[in-house]
Parts: structure tokens; sequence; C-alpha cells
């Protein structure tokens, strides 16, 4: 059985999601030790997410187009929402203390890249390109 890209890479992320529920339901101490690292080296963490980031979009583009794949990040996004709504009271105060710094200052190549990504799509929206 020969699978496509996006098949691929839906099999790795199911695979990483029963993995994580799986450490969360027996140990969640267990699941902050595994990451603890990783948020300790926060640009380096960054770096590498932005290169994954890069290559699965470019694997995406493949077979969807940038419509349909932002159609799936707003799916990612309304359960990444529901996540952060549970603990709505200490997200509150975190995103509260983010907000006190220079947003933009520090997270303008994030602004860049999602505004490419809408500006993007209008333009396939209203036929432009």
């Amino acid at each position: 059985m020969a699978f496509t890209s996006a098949e691929i890479l839906a099999l790795i992320v199911a695979i990483l999601i029963v993995i994580k529920l799986a450490i969360l339901s027996i140990n969640s101490k267990l699941w902050w030790k595994i990451v603890k690292p990783l948020y300790s080296k926060g640009l380096v963490l960054f770096l590498v997410e932005l290169v994954l980031a890069g290559v699965v979009f470019w694997y995406l583009l493949k077979e969807l187009t940038i419509v349909q794949i932002m159609a799936c990040i707003l799916l990612g996004a309304l359960l990444t929402g529901m996540s952060f709504a549970i603990w709505a009271k200490e997200a509150s105060s975190w995103i509260q203390k983010l907000l006190k710094a220079n947003v933009l200052k520090k997270a303008w190549l994030v602004f860049l890249i999602w505004l490419a990504l809408a500006v993007w799509v209008l333009l396939e929206l209203f036929e432009v390109i």
C-alpha cells in the first residue's frame, strides 16, 4: 500500500497524538519531562518547527490548494482553542503577560507568515492569481 504525502503526514500526526494521549493518561508528569527540554531552548524549538512547517507545507501543496490547507488550519486552530478554553483562567493571565511585552518585536516572522498565507488565500479565492 503506497501512501500519498498527505497520508504519510496524517499517519505521523495520528501516531504522535495516540502516544501523547497515552502518556498524559498514564503519567502526565512524564509528558512534561519529555517536552521540558524542548521548551528550555525556545529559539531552537522555533527554528526546528519553522523548518518542519516549511517541509510539511511543501508536501501538502503537492496535493492540496492553499485554500484547502487554510481550511484545515482553521480546524486545527479551533481544536487548539478548545484545549486552551479548558484552562481559560490560567491561559488568560499568561496571555495578558505576553501582551504586555512587544508582541510584534518577538513574533514578527510569525505575523509575516500568517499575513502571507491570508493574502495568498484571498488572491486565490478572488481569482487574482
